[in-house]
């Protein structure tokens, strides 16, 4: 049970946890591509949601579990989710695009795309594709998706996650840590979702719907014809 509970218990876990499932919203059937330990998956669980996992790799732990390559299609009827839950995951992807066209596919009409993705990150091995404020959004329109909310990471809490622990084992943990916990999330989200502080993000929540997509080889032919 402790890694199920380690959001609880770290601003920064909590505050990921906090706002995906705001971004999830009222979206009752939920697949989360790349659960990991489970975050996502307890949390929208809690919340009465209907969640199923995916992951390349087994994660025995978890039920309602698929194994499956998300760059490699998604093994779901078309118009199946009302929410697609893909947290820390492109950036693993060499067919990135793949796995969106599957999201998009596998998602009704009406659904949500949650993403999150860090910003210029590419010192672990398994990070092939580096993003930024601007490159990410381009992706999902390239996928049929347009970006209906933007939360950028790295707010003024979570920027002082020591200071903020160290504040919380002053103050009584057990009695005030979800109060302090949540004021803190509500801060950042007021940073993250104010223009300028892309400058300083350290990444991004998005929450997408599908739409037109972006025709990126025609701008590329449009661009460099001669």
């Amino acid at each position: 049970m402790e890694d199920v509970d380690l959001w609880r218990n770290d601003i920064r876990e909590y505050e990921a946890a906090y706002l995906i499932s705001e971004l999830v919203g009222q979206a009752q059937k939920v697949l989360i591509v790349g659960p990991s330990w489970g975050r996502d998956f307890y949390t929208l669980a809690e919340l009465g949601k209907q969640v199923l996992n995916m992951d390349i790799a087994l994660q025995r732990h978890l039920p309602a579990m698929v194994q499956g390559d998300a760059s490699r299609g998604f093994p779901f009827p078309t118009h199946f989710f009302d929410a697609v839950v893909m947290s820390e995951v492109l950036e693993h992807l060499i067919e990135d695009w793949v796995a969106l066209e599957e999201a998009h596919r596998v998602l009704k009409d009406n659904g949500r795309l949650i993403v999150t993705v860090p910003f210029y990150s590419d010192q672990p091995l398994y990070h092939v594709r580096i993003h930024s404020s601007k490159t990410i959004l381009r992706l999902l329109a390239a996928s049929g998706f347009s970006a209906d909310r933007i939360i950028y990471r790295g707010g003024v809490c979570i920027r002082f996650p020591r200071l903020v622990h160290a504040i919380r084992r002053f103050l009584s943990p057990v009695r005030l840590s979800t109060a302090w916990y949540r004021a803190a999330v509500m801060m950042d989200r007021w940073w993250g979702e104010q223009r300028w502080s892309q400058r300083w993000a350290k990444g991004a929540y998005i929450l997408a719907r599908k739409g037109e997509s972006l025709n990126w080889r025609q701008i590329n032919v449009e661009e460099f014809q001669h």
